[in-house]
Formats: C-alpha cells, sequence, structure tokens
C-alpha cells in the first residue's frame, strides 16, 4: 500500500520543492511510528509467572503454600485451589471489582489480607496469607489444618496466624467496603466559621464508622476565604477544626471548601493476574486505596463587626424657651482594618437578610450660660434635660430623634451614644461596635432666650409708662404757663397710682434678673 501511493503523491507534486513531497509523507510516517508505539504498549501489558516467591514448600510432595512471583516484580496469592499452578503461563492484570467473583464482604476481606500480607517475605506469614485466601475463595475439599501441613515444622504456626488474620479483618477496623469523607462549616462562639473534614469507613464488622480524629491527613483548599495564616491551602488531619476567614468585607459573604483524602488503605478493591489457560488467577500484592473528598460552601452575613457613626445637627440653632427641639441624624459606617464595609446584615444563610437594628440614645444637656465649647467628654455634672432613643432599623440614612423642650434661657447641646448591648445577640448586637459623640459640637447647640416684653401697663387708666410721661410733661408747661412760683410753692409728693407704677417697675426689673454664666460640670 505505502509503495503504491509514494509515487502518486510525487506525481501530484509535480516539481514542487522537496519539502512539499516530505510533508506529505508525514501522516504515514506517524501512523507506521504509532503502530509500533501501541503495538509496543500491548506486548509489554502482559506477564509472565516466573515461580514461588516467599512460604513453604512440602518435603514430602513438593507442594507449594505461599506467594507466586511474577516478571514483573509483583508476588501474589493463588485463589483457585483447584485448578493448576501459576508457573510458565501468561497473566495480564484486571480489575477485581469487574469479574463478580466475591461478595463485597469476601472481595474486603482478600483486600485486607492482600493490603498487609501479599507482600510478606516472611515465609511463615506469606503461607498464612495463602491459606487465608483459600479459606475464603474456597478449599476444595481440603481442611485448613491439611493445607497448613504443606509448612512442616511450622504448620501450626501458620494455621494459627491464619485464623488470626481472618479474625483481624472481620474485627473492629478490619476488612472494610468503602470510606468516604463529610465536610461541615459551622460558626464559631466568637462568630467566625470553623471548617471540619470527618473522615468515615464502611467497616465489615461495624458499617460506617467515623475515624478518630488525626487518623489520616487531607488536604483543605478554599475559595472566597483563608485560614488564619492568610493560606487558600493547607494539610490537615480528619476531624480537625481550622478557622476561616473571609477574603472580602462586604455584608454578605459566599465562600466554599473542598477537602481531599488520598491513598487511604481502605476499600474492597482487588488486582486479579488472570490467564488466557485453565490456571489459578492469582490475587497481586498491589494494594489499591480509596480517597475520599467532600466539599461544602455557604452564603452568610460576614462574621466582621461594623462600626456604626452619626453626624448630628439640631432641629433649631436658636429658639424660645417652651419650644420643643429634636436632633437629626446623618448614620452610616466607618471602615477600617477587621470592620465590615457595609452596614451589618442578619438573616438566615442564602437569605432573606435585614440590616441589624442599632439604638442611638441622645441627650439634650443644659441650660449652659456660656456656649459650650467643643471637647471630647461631657463635663462632669452637665444637667440633663432630657434623653430620648431612635432606632436605626434600615440601616444608613437620616433619622429624626424625639423632641425635647427647651426649659428655659441658656444654651442647650445634643450628645449622642450607641451601646452593643442595646441590641439583643440574636439580632446582631455582637456585630456591633459602641460609639459616641464630642461634647459641644457646633452644629448641635441651641441658644433659647426669652424676647423683649413691652413695659407693663397700668390696670387703672389704661395708660402705659410713656402716656404717663407725656402727660406729666404738658402739665409742666401748663404750670409754666399759669405761674411757676405757684407751681414750685405747691409740690405734692406722689400718691396713687403714680406710686403704683413705680412698685411695678420695680418688681418687672427684679425679676428679669440672669443665672451666672458658669457652665455646671457633668456627665451623662
Amino acid at each position: 500500500m505505502t509503495t503504491h501511493h509514494l509515487p502518486q503523491t510525487g506525481r501530484l507534486l509535480g516539481g514542487r520543492p522537496r519539502i512539499l513531497r516530505l510533508l506529505a509523507a508525514v501522516p504515514i510516517l506517524l501512523t507506521l511510528v504509532l503502530g509500533i508505539v501501541l503495538g509496543g504498549a500491548t506486548a509489554s501489558s502482559a506477564l509472565t509467572a516466573t515461580g514461588a516467591a516467599y512460604g513453604h514448600r512440602d518435603a514430602s510432595n513438593g507442594r507449594w503454600l505461599g506467594s507466586w512471583a511474577f516478571d514483573d516484580g509483583t508476588v501474589g496469592f493463588c485463589i483457585n485451589l483447584d485448578l493448576p499452578i501459576p508457573p510458565g503461563h501468561a497473566y495480564e492484570h484486571v480489575d477485581g471489582s469487574s469479574l463478580g467473583w466475591f461478595t463485597p464482604e469476601d472481595a474486603a476481606r482478600l483486600a485486607y489480607l492482600s493490603r498487609h500480607w501479599g507482600a510478606s517475605q516472611d515465609a511463615d506469614e506469606a503461607a498464612a496469607g495463602q491459606l487465608a485466601t483459600w479459606i475464603i475463595t474456597g478449599l476444595n475439599g481440603w481442611t485448613p489444618a491439611q493445607i497448613a501441613a504443606r509448612a512442616g515444622a511450622s504448620a501450626d504456626r501458620v494455621l494459627a496466624l491464619a485464623h488470626q488474620m481472618l479474625a483481624e479483618a472481620d474485627g473492629p477496623g478490619g476488612a472494610s467496603r468503602g470510606a468516604s469523607a463529610t465536610m461541615s462549616i459551622e460558626r464559631g462562639e466568637d462568630g467566625f466559621d470553623l471548617v471540619r473534614t470527618e473522615l468515615a469507613v464502611d467497616f465489615v464488622s461495624s458499617g460506617v464508622t467515623t475515624l478518630p480524629p488525626g487518623t489520616h491527613t487531607g488536604t483543605v483548599t478554599l475559595d472566597g476565604a483563608t485560614f488564619e495564616d492568610g493560606t487558600s491551602e493547607r494539610i490537615v488531619g480528619n476531624g480537625e477544626s481550622l478557622r476561616i476567614l473571609p477574603s472580602t468585607d462586604a455584608a454578605v459573604v459566599a465562600f466554599s471548601a473542598n477537602a481531599t483524602f488520598g491513598e487511604l488503605p481502605y476499600g474492597a478493591g482487588l488486582t486479579i493476574a488472570r490467564s488466557a489457560a485453565n490456571v489459578q488467577s492469582v490475587l497481586i500484592a498491589r494494594p489499591i486505596t480509596v480517597a475520599a473528598g467532600a466539599s461544602a460552601d455557604r452564603e452568610r452575613p460576614t462574621p466582621l463587626p461594623f462600626q456604626p457613626v452619626v453626624v448630628t445637627t439640631t432641629s433649631h440653632a436658636t429658639a424660645t424657651p417652651g419650644t420643643e427641639i429634636t436632633d437629626r441624624l446623618s448614620v452610616g459606617i466607618a471602615t477600617d482594618s477587621g470592620l465590615a464595609a457595609e452596614w451589618g446584615l442578619i438573616g438566615p444563610e442564602g437569605g432573606p437578610y435585614t440590616p441589624i437594628p442599632v439604638t442611638v440614645r441622645s441627650q439634650l444637656l443644659g441650660p449652659f450660660a456660656e456656649r459650650p465649647v467643643e471637647a471630647p467628654e461631657v463635663p462632669l455634672g452637665a444637667p440633663v434635660v432630657c434623653e430620648v432613643e431612635t432606632l436605626v432599623d434600615a440601616g444608613p440614612g437620616e433619622y429624626t430623634t424625639p423632641s425635647c423642650v427647651l426649659p428655659e434661657d441658656g444654651y442647650y447641646v445634643w450628645v449622642e451614644r450607641i451601646e452593643p448591648s442595646d441590641t439583643l445577640p440574636e439580632n446582631g448586637g455582637a456585630m456591633i461596635r459602641p460609639w459616641r459623640s464630642a461634647f459641644g459640637v457646633a452644629s448641635e447647640i441651641t441658644l433659647a432666650s426669652t424676647p423683649t416684653v413691652p413695659e407693663a401697663r397700668l390696670a387703672e387708666t389704661g395708660a402705659d409708662d410713656h402716656s404717663l410721661l407725656t402727660a406729666g410733661s404738658a402739665a409742666i408747661g401748663a404750670l409754666a404757663l399759669g405761674g411757676i412760683l405757684l407751681a414750685l410753692r405747691r409740690r405734692i409728693p406722689p400718691s396713687g397710682a403714680g406710686a403704683a407704677l413705680s412698685a411695678r417697675r420695680g418688681g418687672v426689673r427684679a425679676g428679669r434678673g440672669r443665672r451666672p454664666a458658669t457652665a455646671p460640670q457633668g456627665s451623662r
């Protein structure tokens, strides 16, 4: 075929450069090479039993009790006592589960024997392993003691070891059908998540059993979170809880974890060497391990705390006593390392979520005779007009406090504070950081003052002070025109309405006395 097509290719290419002719031949060459490679791979997959490996040979009849060797360096136990022995025959490896020869329990027992003693170079152990294997697969009419007799002087020990091996396989922690892993992500007492992976083995003796912590190690990988050292992958023991931190400072975090435990010495996996000839198949001492993995993901409110802050402005910069005033609250959050960048939320995993409620406590302090000066703390003994509470239940935004009444003249100032204890733990109180305002902030000060009132009027005449003075001036002018000397001789001391007026004037002025211009010292 090749010699037929190559000339045709050359004629089609005509006088084109040699490189094109070489390129045309490449597919054919590749086909030849692949054929050689694949043929070699197929041939190399075959193996041959070379003879006895480890065990005892019966001195009387030459019968072998122990493992058999193959030219690939593997050894194993025969499983068909009624068939001829393996040496000299070609074999190939087969997955034991594909044969359907054994129950899950017997496959688990055989896997356990192969895993623990199949490659033993101790003659007694190898002989006992072969005997235990035949006890499971069939003795073909022989008794265990009769077969153990092939070990000669070691017969009793071999028989005892075989029964011990089978008892161990059927005992706690012995033969197993498989292994599995489960992962949990749970909130710790401090609000941060803990990831833990448990391993369980399906033992023949006890069924699915959780292994003690630290029995094996595996790898846990995080996405959307890190371990406390900042890494996202770590070697961990089964049953070990590790604290994890979200990778984002958003109010809602989503992350996942994946755990893999490989090469676990469990399960019923078998490698069988099988021959096309009618000879014994062999349980190869190539222990098949299992892997177990698990994953989990979460979407939930962040465990990071948040810091509410309030910018406040009084409703009245000036007012009169008796006025009701309020405080306008502009509520937001402060961001910093270790804090959430958004207002905290509560709710079940996956939502819906609602803002964590926060209570703002507001105090109206005063009156002060002088304008308060800004300070970090409230002065000791500062008088308190009232204290009101404002529930911030919709997250950041604008809110207004309940009102307080200004009792008298003077300066007044609002102060605010937030206490986490005002919010129940189940409503997210532990996520709130405390806050308080400074004292004497300019936008929080109100000056209350009584407006100037006209002088009191005379009850008897209805005239006010100004009218009386005008009338007096007119009378004096008349007296001057009528005779100054007579007026001087007849001066009369004030009495009646004039005396009453003087008394009232003194009373009004005394009532206008101001309180001392000193700021009382106090605290909230």
